[in-house]
Order: C-alpha cells, then sequence, then structure tokens
C-alpha cells in the first residue's frame, strides 16, 4: 500500500456524509505527526526494488507461439508480445501482471470479448472444493490501479475456466514478511535512535514562573493561546524542526530560554552508523531471500553480474514464468498442448550476449543443426534476416547419425 493512498484514506475519514472539504498543510502535518508513517521504510524500498527487478526482467521475454510444433506469429503472439489490449503494450501488461503476482500472491486476467486481456484488480474468490471455482464482482480500475481512472465491475461472475488465475504459493510472502519486518522495524529504529543520541544536541530549557500567567495572544478560532498550547507548540513541533534543520531561528516567547549544553554532532562513532547499516543490509537479506532474488543484485552490487544474473533467472525468474506459461496453456489451448499447440516464455532474452561471447556458442550451434542462421543473429540482439537460406540448419560431417556409425563401425 503506497503512502499517498494511506494518505487519502486518512482524509477520506473528514468527508463522511459526501462533503466537500479542503486539505491543508495543517492535515498533512497532522498526517506525519500522527505516525502514519512509522511503517518501515526501508522494507518497503527493499520490496520494491526486489519485484521491479523480477517484473522487469520478465516484461523483456518473448512469449513464443506454436501450432503442431511449428513456430508461429498469430492472434496470441500479438496479444501476448505487443498489444494485450487497448491501454497497455505488452511490457506493461507483464510488469503488472507480475506486480500484482508477487505482492498479493495471485493474480487474475479475464479476456474481454474482443480478445484482449485485463488484469483484475479486485474480486471476490468463491472456492468450491468438488466443482469450479468462482470469481465475482471482478473490477478493472485501470491500467496503474491509482484510482483515477473510473473503475469498472462485471456484473457477471466469471468461472475458473474462462478465467487465467496466476498463484505464487499457498502462502503470501509478502504478508509472511511485514510480520518478520515488525521486529526488525524496533531493532532498527533502535539503532537509529542511538545513531542521532550519539550526535544529537542537548539543552536546557527554562521557563520562568510568572511565563504560565502571561499573556500569549490569540489562537485562530479567536480563543486566547493559554501557557499549555504555547509549550505543547513548542515542544512538539518548533524544537522538531529547529533540530531537523540545519540552519534555523528559534522564537521564544518571553519566560522561556533556551541554552545549549554541549553537542557532540562530529563525534558520531563508526559503532553507531554501522549497527544502522548491518540492520538495513539484515532487512535487504530476508527481503531478497523471500523473493530468490541474490541479495547482491538487489543491494546493487555489480561484481560478478553475469552470475548473480544466472542466478536470478534459475531461482526467481523460471519458475514465475513457467507457471505463467503453464497456466496459459492448460487454459488458451488446452489438450491441443499435446499435438504441439502451445506457447512458451522465452528467458534467454533476459541475458544479454556479445557478438564475442555468442561466436563460439554459435559456430557449435551451427555444426551440429541446433540455431539457424537467423536464430543466431535474434540471440545476437540483430534482426533476422528471413530468407530460405538463413532458415536452414546445417550438419557438419563431423555428425552422424547412430546408424551411419554402426555402419562405419561394421564396414571397419
Amino acid at each position: 500500500m503506497s503512502v499517498f493512498t494511506d494518505f487519502w484514506r486518512f482524509i477520506r475519514g473528514k468527508t463522511l456524509g459526501g462533503k466537500e472539504y479542503v486539505v491543508s498543510t495543517q492535515d498533512v502535518e497532522a498526517y506525519i505527526n500522527k505516525a502514519e508513517w512509522d511503517r518501515l521504510a526501508v522494507y518497503d524500498f527493499a520490496l520494491h526494488s526486489g519485484i521491479n527487478i523480477i517484473a522487469n526482467a520478465l516484461s523483456m521475454c518473448e512469449v513464443r507461439t506454436f501450432r503442431k510444433w511449428e513456430e508461429i506469429r498469430e492472434e496470441q503472439y500479438y496479444r501476448w508480445n505487443y498489444e494485450p489490449n487497448a491501454n497497455m503494450n505488452a511490457a506493461q501488461f507483464k510488469q503488472k501482471l507480475v506486480w500484482t503476482l508477487i505482492y498479493k500472491n495471485e493474480c487474475l486476467v479475464i479476456q474481454g470479448s474482443g480478445g484482449e486481456f485485463l488484469i483484475a484488480d479486485s474480486y471476490t474468490h468463491i472456492q468450491n472444493a468438488l466443482g469450479q471455482d468462482m470469481f465475482e464482482n471482478v473490477t478493472i480500475s485501470g491500467d496503474e490501479g491509482n484510482g483515477l481512472a473510473v473503475p469498472y465491475t462485471f456484473q457477471k461472475p466469471f468461472r475458473m475456466k474462462d478465467v487465467l488465475f496466476y498463484r505464487l504459493s499457498n502462502r503470501n510472502i509478502t504478508a509472511l514478511l511485514e510480520q518478520l519486518m515488525l521486529d526488525y522495524d524496533s531493532m532498527l529504529k533502535s539503532a537509529v535512535q542511538k545513531l542521532y543520541k550519539a550526535g544529537g544536541e542537548r539543552g536546557i530549557l527554562s521557563i520562568d514562573a510568572n511565563a504560565p500567567s502571561a499573556n500569549y495572544g490569540v489562537k485562530e478560532d479567536g480563543t486566547p493561546k493559554t501557557f499549555n498550547d504555547v509549550y505543547t507548540e513548542l515542544i512538539n513541533k518548533q524544537f522538531k524542526q529547529y533540530f531537523r534543520s540545519p540552519n534555523a531561528v528559534l522564537p521564544l516567547f518571553r519566560g522561556f530560554d533556551y541554552q545549549i549544553k554541549g553537542t557532540e554532532a562530529s563525534k558520531k562513532s563508526t559503532s553507531e552508523v554501522k549497527d544502522v547499516t548491518d540492520m538495513t543490509g539484515e532487512i535487504y537479506s530476508r527481503v531478497a531471500n523471500a523473493l530468490q532474488v541474490p541479495p547482491a543484485l538487489l543491494k546493487g552490487d555489480i561484481a560478478d553480474v553475469t552470475a548473480l544474473t544466472r542466478n536470478l533467472i534459475t531461482f526467481a525468474i523460471d519458475p514465475i514464468a513457467s507457471m505463467i506459461e503453464t497456466e496459459n496453456n492448460r487454459k488458451l489451448y488446452r489438450k491441443e498442448v499435446l499435438d504441439g499447440t502451445y506457447q512458451m516464455i522465452d528467458t534467454s532474452a533476459i541475458m544479454h550476449m556479445s557478438a564475442a561471447e555468442l561466436a563460439e556458442a554459435s559456430d557449435k550451434m551451427i555444426s551440429c543443426g541446433g540455431w539457424n542462421i537467423d536464430e543466431i543473429r535474434k540471440k545476437a540482439g540483430d534482426a533476422p534476416l528471413n530468407k530460405e537460406w538463413s532458415k536452414r540448419h546445417f550438419l557438419t560431417k563431423n555428425y552422424s547419425g547412430m546408424d551411419e556409425a554402426k555402419n562405419i563401425v561394421m564396414d571397419s
């Protein structure tokens, strides 16, 4: 849930009954001071970064379609690689699909009357142990689901066999992570408080005995300001802003006097800083483990990035791609997959290979008949020639069939 969504929920409570309400700076300050941002921000950042890595990688994959074991490019190929619906291109669609799948642990995709694919933002899942599950109140809120578009709710229910329903696992990993982060939250806050205390400013606020009976003017509603009003604003607001600002002036009423009593701002030890960085690194590692993303890759380390990327594809990308691929095949093609009519998600596009890296492998693959010239050009990122001779497969004399090898042995 984003911070802005939480904020609008906070404001929505002031608009009950359909009345209009003008949001003021006081509302923003009240929302912040109300500790609505106590949620561990570094956890949200790590989680969103990890999901983005997986979603961006899968959005690069080509969905290849086959009929009778022969690769074709027709309606389904166009839908999954170019335009799944009128409002999204294929990359945006795949990113939202994967994002929803990981964050919510499941994702529902329905197919419109024109063949377009739509990702449901909300729905009611009615499970049936003996019959088909049903989906009711299926709502489409727009490509971003940000609440700005006019949502549309289907009045009819959808049967399980008529939708694409992806489920990542039996347990919602993000929900489990949030429970784990509650423990890290208090530990990180303690480390941060220790860091602030090590470099914070200390002082003494002196209050004259006559201050409670002084005149402090009036408030916005016309009522007089009391000593408690002034004291509360000074402690909870003005001092907070004063300590946060690198350069600031602190206005004080008559009867108040503040004196600095020593500052250690320049003496933050390595220990306090290390406590914060270690705890942050621990949170990143736990999130990375949950998402099956290499921790070093999530933290932005670039050492041995090739090995890290292979690890990412093997443990984070391929399982999700296989699950999406299986669901698509059983719902879109059904038993035709047994006769070679199916689709596959090609994750090889995630790893970029230079011409030098591809040269030796391509020579071997051509000589054994594994790849043709057009396939090698696609691997290198070049456009296929699409000629009759570029689609041919070659086999050198170093390779022969088992029958031919048997005859050679017998002749010798």
